[in-house]
């Protein structure tokens, strides 16, 4: 039995939970030599990692989120991280670039400077990390920092992760 989880910071479940997930929207790339879609991705767990380089959540769960790609690298799973800038310096894309670079980002990032991949996937909250199954759907992931005074974020994420790997 695969259990889902997205937490939201109200405590109330996500309204994306167990449909299929929206396709990236936008050409602009750092760390893909080419455009990422979902679809590519059929067959594989995706973890998507909505985060902006200037919100302190964001850079509290960058470890966590790296420790999840390294985790499950070998198993197929990809962390694709879609930059939505909140602040006027996050819109300019060279600095996402020296952000990246600075933060040791290696996962593919979506420049999402026109909000698109936010509204599709209805988006709320920086940081969200959600878990894509093998067959597209959104099956959890978590809002706000994965590991935030004892909360068990990462673990709860690398568990789902697991069952979606074993379901079949």
């Amino acid at each position: 039995m695969i259990t889902s989880l997205l937490v939201a910071l109200a405590g109330h479940q996500h309204s994306m939970l167990g449909t299929a997930a929206p396709e990236f929207v936008g050409s602009q790339w750092i760390n893909a030599a080419k455009p990422i879609t979902l679809a590519s991705r059929r067959g594989k767990v995706t973890l998507v990692h909505f985060w902006t380089f200037a919100c302190i959540n964001c850079k509290h769960n960058l470890p966590a989120v790296q420790r999840l790609a390294d985790k499950f690298a070998e198993k197929g799973v990809e962390v694709i991280s879609i930059h939505t800038p909140e602040l006027a310096e996050e819109k300019d894309i060279e600095n996402v670039k020296k952000a990246v670079e600075k933060n040791g980002i290696k996962y593919p990032v979506l420049i999402d400077g026109q909000y698109s991949n936010w509204k599709a996937w209805k988006t709320e909250y920086w940081p969200t990390l959600y878990v894509v199954d093998k067959s597209g759907k959104i099956r959890g992931g978590w809002i706000g920092e994965l590991n935030w005074n004892g909360a068990k974020g990462e673990e709860e994420v690398a568990k789902l992760v697991e069952n979606l790997l074993s379901a079949k």
